[in-house]
């Protein structure tokens, strides 16, 4: 089939674009695990009784919620980067190749977000596992849930990082979105912080990323091994803002060639 075809090609690409040096790979373990140090440590001169409110029970289990919140916050953000270096294809003139070959878009859009997520989060991937599992913090049968979970986080994220490669298609320099979107969803998606310990007006803000419902879901099946009310809640929401990505997706991406076609420089073509 030609558009996995396209898929395969464009994840190839963002491979050997973005990971050309041992210093790009190191990057990928040590700045997570720093965040992750960072957030800890904020939690070390208060009382983890406190935190039992919210199913948090030991400095194990706030570890996990810790992990399982960056490694899905980092999948999310790769996308993120994966749109914002969107400007270096338009320097570079593989943007006008894109808009010129017979591939399908969708298929450049979406295997150009596979190829940054799977490339930016293996080995954090790795670190989590093997501390989830050192630590004995996750029971062993919950493990069943690990593939449903990594899944769900790959699809959201690379719907999600499709969305935002298809906005930066229409300027050169969208980096001020970057800006905007980045702080507010480690904040208020409850990356660090448990979702019921914001106040009303945070937790609607929280309701906007899909990052929130992701982390929601996640957390109880690999934490609790089940989902509560609240989290098929979020899981309805997850799944209604995905299909809202993809479509607009759709829509913005063949509106973008044809800004392009109007607005760009007489070498687009």
């Amino acid at each position: 089939m030609n558009w996995l075809k396209v898929i395969k090609a464009e994840i190839y690409k963002q491979h050997k674009n973005s990971f050309h040096s041992t210093k790009a790979y190191f990057s990928l373990l040590i700045w997570p695990i720093l965040n992750l140090i960072n957030a800890y440590l904020c939690y070390k001169p208060f009382n983890l009784n406190d935190l039992k409110l919210y199913r948090i029970n030991t400095s194990d289990e706030l570890i996990s919620f810790l992990l399982i919140g960056f490694f899905t916050y980092i999948s999310f953000k790769s996308l993120m980067q994966s749109a914002l270096q969107m400007s270096y294809e338009r320097s570079n003139g593989t943007l006008e190749t894109i808009f010129l070959s017979p591939a399908n878009r969708l298929s450049l859009i979406y295997g150009r977000s596979l190829g940054f997520i799977f490339g930016n989060i293996w080995m954090f991937f790795a670190f989590t596992f093997f501390i989830m599992c050192y630590i004995g913090s996750i029971p062993i049968y919950n493990l069943v849930y690990f593939p449903i979970c990594f899944i769900l986080i790959v699809i959201s994220a690379t719907l999600w990082g499709g969305l935002l490669n298809t906005i930066f298609l229409f300027s050169r320099d969208a980096s001020i979105l970057f800006m905007i979107i980045d702080d507010p969803m480690m904040l208020f998606s409850g990356v660090r912080i448990p979702l019921t310990l914001f106040p009303i007006w945070a937790q609607v803000i929280s309701f906007i990323f899909p990052l929130t419902h992701v982390l929601a879901v996640v957390r109880d099946l690999m934490l609790f091994g089940d989902i509560s009310l609240s989290s098929w809640n979020h899981l309805l929401y997850l799944l209604s803002e995905l299909l809202f990505m993809y479509m607009i997706t759709l829509f913005l991406l063949s509106k973008a060639e044809k800004h392009a076609r109007i607005n760009g420089e007489l070498t687009f073509y």
